[in-house]
């Protein structure tokens, strides 16, 4: 490793670990904060779940919540600067002080295919029950005007669990919900190499 002023300079291998390591610690703390939002206003749900896609492979699911209108499938993003760019794109861009900027995947795209999972499991107790998009921004980001209307803060997001916890929930969407939690521990088990009876 090369040093410059007596300071150790960092190959592009290592600064692109340093990188990943800060974005996953950064990522838990927003998916914490909504856990801990969904805990209190009382909702059923489920962190951190996998499920296969229609492509077969896994994907990984921040949290999932049962509510009396569907059922929430969040993405949640832990960003700082500012977020820009058209809710359609693949692509949003998010500018850091200092000007640099970079572009990042679209949440909302993300969000699609994690909600296209679930449905594809629940389908089977009801094709009508839905699948809730919701994308919950907790770090300190700016959004531009164009996204905000995808984009939920934490403070916009409890808003909306105060509305729906006082709403019962049918007895179809609770069987929907069980098979959806049957699902995501049968897959559970299948990361972490233990045996499950397959989910049927």
């Amino acid at each position: 490793m090369r040093r410059r002023y007596g300071a150790p300079m960092r190959s592009a291998r290592e600064n692109s670990f340093l990188k990943a390591f800060k974005s996953d610690i950064q990522g838990r703390k927003g998916e914490t904060n909504v856990r801990n939002i969904l805990a209190e206003y009382g909702l059923p749900s489920l962190h951190d779940i996998v499920l296969p896609t229609r492509s077969g492979n896994p994907t990984q699911i921040d949290h999932v919540a049962l509510t009396a209108f569907g059922i929430l499938v969040i993405e949640t993003k832990h960003l700082q600067g500012r977020l820009s760019g058209d809710i359609r794109n693949d692509y949003w861009r998010q500018t850091l002080p200092g000007g640099w900027s970079e572009k990042i995947y679209s949440p909302v795209r993300q969000n699609a295919g994690h909600c296209d999972a679930v449905y594809m499991i629940v389908r089977h107790i009801d094709s009508r029950i839905q699948t809730l998009s919701r994308i919950v921004m907790t770090g300190t980001a700016e959004v531009a005007p164009a996204l905000s209307s995808v984009v939920h803060t934490s403070e916009t997001f409890a808003k909306e669990l105060e509305s729906l916890r006082n709403n019962s929930v049918s007895e179809l969407l609770q069987h929907a919900w069980d098979r959806l939690t049957e699902a995501a521990k049968h897959h559970e088990g299948l990361r972490k190499g233990t045996t499950l009876s397959p989910f049927a």
